[in-house]
């Protein structure tokens, strides 16, 4: 395994990634992501942030998430446990579909996690689309703890839900 901190060089990789999952998300009813969200700018931004990270096996990248300090507005009305100060947010993390089903989901999430613990941040907060069966799965199996649901735009009938890993 190897996790990294992407590079200009990464983001064709990922911009292909996100475009194969993108039709299998909508398959299963998960609008969350569309072919303008995300886009290049936001990964551009991501980058220019040094948030976006890639995971590597054999130098083939097989999935990427970012992790900021961009808490959402809305995870203001959501009971952490954690102060912002005192967690990372995770977003926008996918794994390669013809790569699914190894593992490499729970490897990248322990990885940005051990980062996370060495730079003494003591924990994550997240959230996914309701419809978002398979994300919510892989929160719970790495012991992230459903936190509430909230709105994060406009649309009221369009959910979500909030998870937090507390590391000590």
């Amino acid at each position: 395994m190897f996790l990294r901190v992407a590079t200009a060089q990464d983001l064709a990789y990922i911009l292909k990634i996100k475009e194969k999952v993108v039709p299998i998300m909508q398959a299963s009813g998960n609008m969350q992501w569309s072919d303008k969200y995300p886009d290049e700018e936001k990964f551009t931004e991501d980058l220019k942030d040094a948030a976006l990270y890639v995971y590597e096996e054999d130098m083939i990248i097989k999935g990427f998430a970012v992790v900021d300090n961009k808490h959402p507005y809305p995870y203001d009305d959501i009971p952490w446990e954690l102060t912002r100060a005192d967690s990372r947010a995770l977003h926008r993390m996918a794994v390669d579909p013809d790569f699914q089903g190894q593992g490499i989901a729970s490897r990248m999430m322990e990885g940005l996690e051990t980062r996370l613990i060495e730079a003494g941040i003591r924990g994550i907060h997240t959230d996914t689309s309701l419809e978002n069966k398979k994300m919510q799965y892989q929160f719970e199996k790495n012991g992230y703890e459903y936190k509430g649901r909230l709105n994060l735009d406009e649309n009221l009938d369009d959910w979500y839900v909030a998870y937090e890993k507390v590391f000590i």
